[in-house]
């Protein structure tokens, strides 16, 4: 982890919190949830694979808020809130219920984290006009890329979205993704800054640093994004 020390964001007696990007946005999100004090609720304004819901220790499926009525007599381990199933996938929760969630978190003073937007499982992405759809009261956003991606080339099987990558970091469509257009991206307000709230806690998460060498990149990395970026951490979570 690598801090902004000029930055001070006050203090926090709740944690909301959006995670945005690519690269293990799911698995840093669950993780996060279990090492936290539960109970946790996790959420999504966006779509989830269903192989996800086993992750939580209870699914909660939303439409309506009557749908909710039991969760507050329910709060117990790490809690998955979303819309209805849709094929292999859960359909994201409308702003209502998630609004609804967020009193939640705050009458009982839970952690409450939002998964908003999605990446087809690439390690990295650019953000389409839709998304991310971040709710504008929270209190930090994680912007996740996968190292994984570097050294690789500007196409869909790494990057999802690569049209809209490529306009953002300079590169053409095939050529290979550095250190350098991955900042760029990264510290973009189009790219990995879009739609963060004013008030919010920027940290970017650089995961899949699974190497000596991805490890020695994401230090390099991480000086970088500090002129953007409250913290930065680098991972490798499964």
């Amino acid at each position: 982890v690598i801090k902004n020390d000029t930055v001070d964001v006050g203090p926090r007696d709740r944690l909301a919190g959006a995670f945005v990007g690519a690269g293990g946005k799911t698995a840093a999100i669950f993780q996060l949830a279990r090492e936290l004090p539960h109970p946790v609720i996790v959420t999504a304004t966006t779509h989830l694979l269903i192989d996800n819901i086993g992750l939580a220790d209870s699914h909660w499926i939303g439409e309506k808020l009557e749908n909710l009525a039991g969760l507050e007599e329910n709060l117990r381990g790490v809690m998955l809130v979303t819309g209805p199933v849709d094929g292999d996938r859960t359909t994201g929760l409308n702003a209502t219920l998630i609004s609804r969630l967020c009193d939640l978190s705050i009458s009982h003073s839970l952690p409450l984290l939002i998964e908003a937007d999605g990446s087809r499982k690439r390690p990295l992405k650019a953000p389409a006009d839709h998304e991310p759809v971040i709710p504008d009261w929270v209190d930090a956003v994680v912007v996740v890329a996968g190292l994984t991606g570097l050294g690789k080339p500007l196409t869909e099987e790494f990057v999802h979205r690569p049209e809209l990558f490529a306009l953002l970091s300079g590169l053409n469509v095939g050529e290979t993704i550095s250190p350098e257009n991955l900042v760029r991206v990264l510290t973009h307000p189009g790219g990995g800054l879009k739609n963060i709230p004013p008030q919010a806690r920027r940290i970017a998460l650089l995961n899949q640093a699974d190497t000596a060498e991805l490890q020695a990149l994401a230090k390099t990395i991480s000086k970088q994004l500090l002129s953007c970026f409250h913290a930065v951490v680098a991972a490798s979570l499964n």
